[in-house]
Formats: structure tokens, sequence, C-alpha cells
């Protein structure tokens, strides 16, 4: 009857046992990573009343007979299964995710949590905040460089350490040069017309279209208004008329019709002259342009008229009574001047000779991007053209350009075409003569002002890209890279290197940098024979500050290009900085924390180390969510996330309990049961013995 007493005695307080391990768990349901544990009950001893027997020949054996004395706790394990986890935003909140383990120091012995929840102390250590242990890792020398080979020590992260300046070594250029864009040269222009005479020789392009002839006389001026097929002349000798009409291309002699001088001279000699009334003939003067008329054998009344005023003008100039071979003549024309036209026979705009004649000489000269130009000269000769002059002109001022010096063919001025970019930007042209009769000439042709007009100023294409580069004491200096579109070749730009002062380019500050058919990098290269860019920064640090521009690679668009596209290059980066002090950190999935510095440097300060253990239920909790080795752990394998350990690192989360509350009250009701059945065990087993003991009265 005892033996059911105690066991009772033993259920009950496995039970009470049991309750207090719910209990625990219930209470650390929110504490942070705290890992459930769970009671497992064994058998306490069993009793033998009779031992077992073999079977005895044709006999069965017989099984012992025991009677079980109660039952004791058999273990109190911990469940390590992984805790949700919860984001916190605060970067020295660290989760584990995996069977790892962070590694505390007291400063003697080591301590193993999960338990992330970690702060910086007064002196930048990493400590858990319950009892202020000590994080362990290891730690970065002062560049940063991680020694996985070093013994695990306090991290330290030192805020208001500082981080020395640094020198800038490099400077990535990246972006686009627009192809399309093309540097502009200077345009000068007489203000002077030039004007050649209508001859009617070959020389003087006598089929000229009269509309657009310039009559100088009593027309004085431009004759425009001519309609084809409408315009008409018509001409008397006071006995005979007869009209013509203008038209756009004239068909031969004998049609009536005109579309030059030339064509209505022969117009008029065919009705006029001996093949018809053989009353007078006309011819155009080779000096002046004008038509004269002689009369012939009789006296006539000649008598001139067009639909046109301005020509009405012209050629009405001529008219009146001519007496027997007696003459008049027309106002003098002139054309547009082309560069067949002879240089002694052009005119201005006032229809007076220029004044040049054949043995006298022009020199030419100006400035060329601000360089005196003085070499140039021609000798005029008789047959000396205009086109040949213009062609001294670009010669002597090294125009490359297809326009260079040319004829405006609708207003009769001179243009002179520089080529592109104010390297060769044109100046102080001067074209003259040192004849006496070259007055008019000079007039229209050398320095003087009001003789050129500037219609476009030379202009370079330029791009510009400006970053912030150090020196050794960290002195920011303003680097500016200016590119400039190379105007004698399609695929080049020059690059020019410049700082303020009292910064000073002392070697490598200029150069160029070419592009293939398809807008890729070709060349990038240094005038001089340097190789890179170098600067005194004039603040008293290390000089000169050596800097490599890194323009990409070539063959490639990852660095400059050059397409068809609006110019954006830029220096996207350099690699020097001031001097700065720690003020932020930030940990990564592996443990490794990173510091950022008020100058923009991030560096590497120290790696978090993980413990595993063969067996992680074998620890010892010892309290504040820390847990000790034991006998049965096995030792503590400290390693780093990544490497020998496996498990990674969430920063700004804490892992949550891993208490299963439901599970918890499940095994609450069961406790609670178990307890009230071994309770009626001993309630039972009394009232039994009252029965026993009444059994004597």
């Amino acid at each position: 009857m005892m033996r059911s007493l105690f066991a009772g005695v033993s259920g009950l307080r496995n039970h009470q046992t049991r309750m207090d391990v719910i209990g625990n768990n219930i209470a650390n349901v929110n504490t942070v990573a705290y890992k459930a544990s769970r009671v497992t009950f064994a058998e306490a001893f069993a009793q033998l009343l009779q031992g077992a027997s073999r079977p005895p020949g044709d006999q069965g054996g017989i099984n012992p007979i025991q009677i079980g004395l109660g039952s004791k706790i058999g273990s109190i394990d911990q469940n390590f299964s992984q805790g949700n986890l919860e984001s916190t935003g605060q970067s020295t909140d660290l989760a584990i995710q995996g069977d790892g383990l962070f590694v505390l120091s007291d400063g003697s012995r080591s301590y193993f949590t999960r338990a992330g929840n970690f702060q910086l102390d007064a002196d930048g250590r990493m400590v858990s905040p319950a009892n202020g242990f000590k994080v362990q890792g290891i730690n970065a020398d002062s560049d940063g460089v991680l020694s996985t080979g070093s013994a695990v020590t306090d991290i330290t992260l030192p805020f208001g350490k500082k981080s020395p300046a640094r020198s800038t070594s490099s400077v990535t250029l990246t972006g686009n040069l627009d192809a399309r864009e093309q540097p502009k040269g200077t345009i000068l222009a007489t203000q002077g017309k030039v004007f050649g005479v209508e001859q009617s020789t070959s020389n003087g392009g006598s089929g000229s279209d009269v509309s657009g002839l310039y009559a100088s006389g009593a027309a004085n001026g431009s004759i425009f208004g001519m309609v084809p097929d409408s315009t008409t002349v018509t001409i008397t000798d006071g006995t005979h008329t007869q009209t013509y009409t203008y038209v756009a291309a004239d068909t031969g002699v004998g049609t009536f019709d005109f579309h030059s001088l030339r064509d209505l001279v022969a117009e008029i000699n065919n009705t006029f002259g001996a093949g018809g009334f053989n009353t007078m003939t006309a011819a155009q003067n080779n000096t002046t342009g004008a038509i004269g008329f002689t009369a012939g054998g009789a006296a006539i009344n000649l008598n001139i008229t067009s639909s046109n005023p301005a020509l009405l003008k012209a050629l009405g100039a001529a008219n009146g009574a001519l007496a027997a071979a007696g003459t008049s003549s027309t106002d003098e024309f002139s054309h547009v001047a082309t560069g067949s036209d002879l240089v002694v026979n052009l005119r201005n705009g006032s229809g007076q000779s220029l004044g040049l004649v054949a043995g006298n000489t022009v020199s030419i000269d100006g400035n060329v991007g601000g360089t005196a130009v003085t070499s140039g000269s021609f000798a005029v000769g008789a047959g000396t053209t205009y086109s040949q002059m213009l062609s001294s002109v670009n010669s002597t001022l090294g125009l490359s350009n297809i326009t260079g010096a040319a004829i405006d063919s609708t207003t009769g001025v001179m243009t002179v075409t520089g080529d592109g970019g104010l390297t060769y930007e044109l100046s102080g042209l001067n074209i003259r003569s040192a004849a006496a009769g070259a007055t008019n000439f000079n007039a229209v042709f050398d320095s003087r002002a009001g003789n050129y007009v500037e219609r476009q100023a030379a202009s370079d294409v330029t791009h510009q890209a400006a970053i912030t580069v150090y020196d050794s004491i960290g002195t920011p200096i303003s680097l500016t890279m200016t590119f400039t579109k190379d105007p004698t070749a399609p695929n080049r730009w020059l690059w020019d290197a410049s700082v303020p002062s009292p910064a000073a380019v002392t070697g490598g500050g200029s150069g160029f940098v070419t592009f293939d058919s398809d807008g890729r990098l070709e060349t990038f290269a240094y005038n001089g024979g340097a190789n890179s860019l170098q600067f005194d920064p004039g603040s008293g640090a290390t000089a000169p500050v050596d800097i490599q521009l890194d323009s990409g690679a070539l063959g490639d668009i990852n660095g400059l290009s050059q397409f068809a596209s609006a110019s954006n290059a830029v220096a996207s980066s350099q690699d020097g900085y001031p001097m700065g002090n720690l003020q932020d950190i930030s940990v990564d999935s592996r443990g490794v924390i990173t510091g950022y510095f008020t100058n923009g440097v991030n560096q590497t300060l120290a790696q978090i180390a993980l413990a595993s253990f063969n067996n992680p239920s074998g620890l010892l909790r010892a309290g504040n969510n820390m847990y000790g080795e034991s006998a049965n752990s096995g030792s503590a394998i400290i390693g780093f996330s990544g490497t020998s350990n496996q498990s990674t690192i969430t920063p700004g989360a804490l892992e949550s309990s891993n208490v299963d509350l439901s599970e918890e009250f499940t095994n609450m009701i069961i406790a609670q049961r178990g307890f009230q059945a071994n309770a009626r065990v001993i309630t039972t087993a009394d009232e039994m013995l009252t029965e026993l003991v009444n059994l004597k009265r």
C-alpha cells in the first residue's frame, strides 16, 4: 500500500516540475531569442517480486513480476529551433539565422547568446546591455583589412575616429561627346559689292540674264521685274519699228525675243542691220558693257522703250537723233562678279572700275587665331581672274574648308569663311594694292573701318566636366576638364585640364581623345609625352598631385563615347577625400561591420564572431539569455559567417522567442490533469489504509 502512496507523491512532484517549466516558458514568451524548454518523465524504479524463468522442457517460460515505484524527471531539454525575426531598424540589433551563437566575454571567460540586442559603451565597445559583457570578433587594421587568422577579441567601434585625407590619384571620365557639333568659323563679308563688265565676249559672260544686271547711269541700279514672255523692248529708227520679248531661254536669232543683252544686240542687228532695214547697227562695249548704236548712211531718230521701267531708263539713254554714221550709247551694264571675271574689269557698286591694271601687285594681310599673316600677295596680269585672287586669299590665310574666300552670287560681295574654332579666328583682313589707280579696289577690300562686316564670329564647340579632387591634406580643389572639338578632324576632341589659383597645372594638362567611326573610344592621350595629369596644389601639401585620367576601355563605350546625341560627358568619380570622422555603422549578413565617415569614406571596422556546438542542447544556461559550455555541449567552434559557420546575420532585427503559447497551454492542461490523477492515487490509498485500520475495531 505504501508503494502507491510514494508513487503518487513522485507523480505530484514531477508534474509540479513540469508546470514550473511551462510557467517559465510562458514567462519568456517575449524574451529576445529565448529557447523553450520541455520536461520528459521516466519510470523511477521497478521492484522485482518474482524473477523470470526459462521454459523447462515442454512448458513455457515465466516473465518477471515487477511493481513500479513511481516516476522521475528524465530530462529538461531546450528547443533550439529558429525563432521568428522582428525588424527593429536599429543598426546594432542583430539576429542569427542558423545554429550559431554570438560570443560574449566578461574578461575572463566566454559566454554565448542568441540575443543580439547589443549596444555601444562609452569606450565604443559593442556590449550586451543586460550585463555589459563584450561582443567578440576581430577588428580590422587601419587600412580596413580583416585578418581572419587573428584571435577573437572585444569588438571596438571608435566613434570619432579620424579617417586621414587621401590625395586623388584617379579620375573617371564617362559620357558622350556630341558627334553632330561643329565649330564655327569667322565669316567676313565686304560691304562693297563687286561687279563684272557685261561684255560681248566669252570673258564677260554676255549671256547673263538681263534680270539682275546692274545699270550705272540713268537707271543706276539693278534691273529687276523682268517677266518672261511679258516684258518687251520696242525699238524704232523713225521709220521702222520692232518689238522684242524677254524670254526665259532664247532659241536663236530672228525670233524677236531675247534673254541676254547679247541676244538683244543680235536681234537688233538682224532687224535693222544690213540684212534687214539697213538703217543702223548695235554693238556691246567690252570695256563698259554699254550697247552702242551707229546710224547707217542716213540720219535716224532712235527711240527705245520698254515695259520694264529700269530697263527703259538704261536703254533709253541712247535715244535721240543720230546723223548719218552717228553714234549713241545706253547705260553701262555689269553683272554680279563671278570667278571667271578678270580683276582688271571688276567694278564697284557705283559702276566704277576698281582700277587694277596688269602689272599691279596686291598684298594680303590679316590675323589667323590672333597671329599675324603678312606673307600673301599676287601679281595682276591681263588674264588674272577674280577666282585666282580668291585662291591667293585662301592660300595666304591657310583656309582648308570648302567655302574659304568666295563670291556671293546674289549680292556680289566677297565672303571669307575661316576654318572652325577660335584657333582659326579671322580678323584684320587687309587686301590692298599700292598702285596709284587702285583707290576703288582698296575702298572695297582693305582693312579700313566698315569695309568688312562679321557675319559670323568664330566659336569653339566645347563641353566641360568638373569634379572636386583632393590633395594630401584634404584640400578640395576644383578640376575642370574642357573638351574642344577639333575643327580639322571629325572624330577628334582636344582636352585641357585646369585648376583654380593658387593651384597650378605642372604637367599633362592637355591632350586629345579620338573615336572610331562607330563612336567608340579609340585613343586618349596626353600632350608632351606625359602619362598623367600633375598639378601643384599650392596649399603646402605634397606636390605634385598625380592623377590618372580614366576614359574607359579602348574600343568600348563604357567611358567616353562620341555619338549623335547631346554631350553629357562628366567626371563621374575620383578616389580622393578629405579628413573625416566615424559617424555611423552598418552590419552585413557576414557580420562585417562597416564604418561610414563624414568624408564619404566607407571602411571595414570589424567582423563579429559566431560559435557553434556539437550539442547546443548541452549548454548550461547562465542567465541573461546566455549559455556556458558544459561537459556534454562540446567545446565552442568559433568562426565567422560564410566561412567556418554557415549561419547568417540579419542586421536591424532581433530573434523572437520560439515559445508556442498554444502548445504551452495544452501542456499546462496535461500537467494539471496528471497532477490531479496522482493526487487521486494518494487519496485513494489513504482511504484504503483507513479501511484497513478500521478492521481492528
